[in-house]
């Protein structure tokens, strides 16, 4: 990520880490607690997977398409269930992230680069299974279901050969699973996590054109570096 540097995290949630296995006991009761509220701050790297179309790129002017990733915020809300004194049930709704990724389209002799900016309107529901608390800090992982709407989509939108645009579907779904830390403040629980998405629909609103020709596929996927706040 270009605003955050990936060893400034891993330091600053070592202190935290550290910190909390040497301190007194914080919160001995939250866990028994039924329900927690909270929310959450968030950074991506969102990307597409993109499958090009063989016999468009052999037939037309288009010789080849990458696509480039750019980092991006989110914010939501957080409600997480207690099932057990190792498992949670977690739902995240509603989460707004904003994203761009770029289609880089090579044609002979030039090139054109279109973007794809998404304001993601995003729920999850999430089982999470957690380790023995160690004095203020808790391991966990957490996976489940996704699903997406962008609130930015372009489907609506006049296009041309003089104005192109590539578009996604506004609704998508797909899986999400992560790991991450719980770590027990006198006032409130600090959980930093990093968790994988992806799409497991066609996001492609094919339009006709020659830059939604070339291409098969294409599914969003995102690194997401959560700060939940309980």
């Amino acid at each position: 990520m270009q605003f955050i540097h990936r060893h400034q995290i891993i330091m600053f949630v070592w202190v935290l880490v550290t910190w909390a296995a040497q301190a007194q006991p914080n919160l001995e009761q939250y866990d028994n607690k039924r329900i927690h509220f909270g929310f959450s701050l968030t950074v991506n790297n969102a990307s597409l997977q993109a499958q090009t179309n063989p016999a468009s790129i052999a037939n037309d002017t288009i010789r080849n398409v990458r696509q480039s990733s750019f980092p991006g915020i989110g914010l939501g809300a957080l409600t997480n269930l207690r099932l057990g004194d190792y498992w949670d049930l977690r739902l995240m709704l509603p989460q707004i992230s904003f994203v761009q990724r770029n289609l880089n389209y090579t044609f002979n002799g030039s090139s054109k680069i279109i973007k794809i900016e998404s304001a993601y309107c995003d729920g999850s529901l999430l089982l999470k299974y957690k380790s023995a608390r160690r004095n203020n800090v808790r391991v966990y992982v957490i996976g489940g279901a996704r699903a997406s709407y962008d609130l930015a989509s372009t489907v609506g939108q006049n296009r041309s050969l003089q104005s192109p645009l590539v578009s996604l579907v506004p609704f998508t779904y797909g899986y999400e699973a992560g790991a991450g830390l719980d770590i027990y403040f006198p006032y409130f629980k600090f959980s930093p996590e990093i968790k994988f998405c992806n799409t497991l629909n066609d996001a492609l609103h094919r339009d006709g054109y020659i830059y939604t020709s070339a291409l098969n596929r294409v599914n969003p996927q995102m690194v997401v570096i959560s700060l939940h706040f309980e």
